[in-house]
C-alpha cells in the first residue's frame, strides 16, 4: 500500500514537472521573440543534455549506469561551458518570470530527487 501511494507521488511531481518544463520552453520562446536572444544557461542545457546522451552507450559499454552518467555529465558541462562562451553576446539574463518558474522547477526536481533517495534507502534496508 505505501508503494502505491510514493509511486502516485512520484507520478504527480514528474507531471508536475512536465508542466513546468512544457512553460518554461513556451516562456523562452516568447522572450526570444521578443529580443532575438536566449536566456543565460541555454547553451549549458543543450550541452548536458548532449553530454547524456554520449554517456549512455558509455555506460552500457561499462556495464556502470552511473560511470557513464558521470562521464556524460564531465563532456556535457565541458560542451555547455563551450557553447555558453562562443555565444555569449547572444545571451541575456534571465527575466523575473523565468527566474520563478526555473526556482518551482527545481523545487519538484529536488522533491523527486528526496523521494528517490528515501525509496532507495528503504529498498536497502
Amino acid at each position: 500500500m505505501a508503494f502505491n501511494f510514493v509511486m502516485v507521488i512520484i507520478l504527480v511531481l514528474l507531471l508536475a514537472g512536465l508542466v513546468m518544463s512544457f512553460f518554461a520552453f513556451k516562456l523562452k520562446r516568447e522572450e526570444y521573440k521578443n529580443t532575438g536572444k536566449y536566456p543565460r544557461g541555454h547553451y549549458m542545457g543543450r550541452g548536458l543534455a548532449i553530454g547524456i546522451a554520449i554517456g549512455i552507450p558509455i555506460a552500457i559499454v561499462l556495464e556502470s549506469i552511473f560511470a557513464g552518467y558521470m562521464v556524460g555529465l564531465v563532456i556535457g558541462t565541458f560542451i555547455g561551458s563551450n557553447m555558453e562562451k562562443k555565444h555569449e553576446h547572444e545571451l541575456r539574463s534571465l527575466t523575473l518570470r523565468e527566474r520563478d518558474l526555473r526556482k518551482k522547477t527545481i523545487m519538484i526536481f529536488a522533491a523527486l530527487f528526496a523521494i528517490g533517495v528515501i525509496v532507495f534507502v528503504l529498498a536497502i534496508v
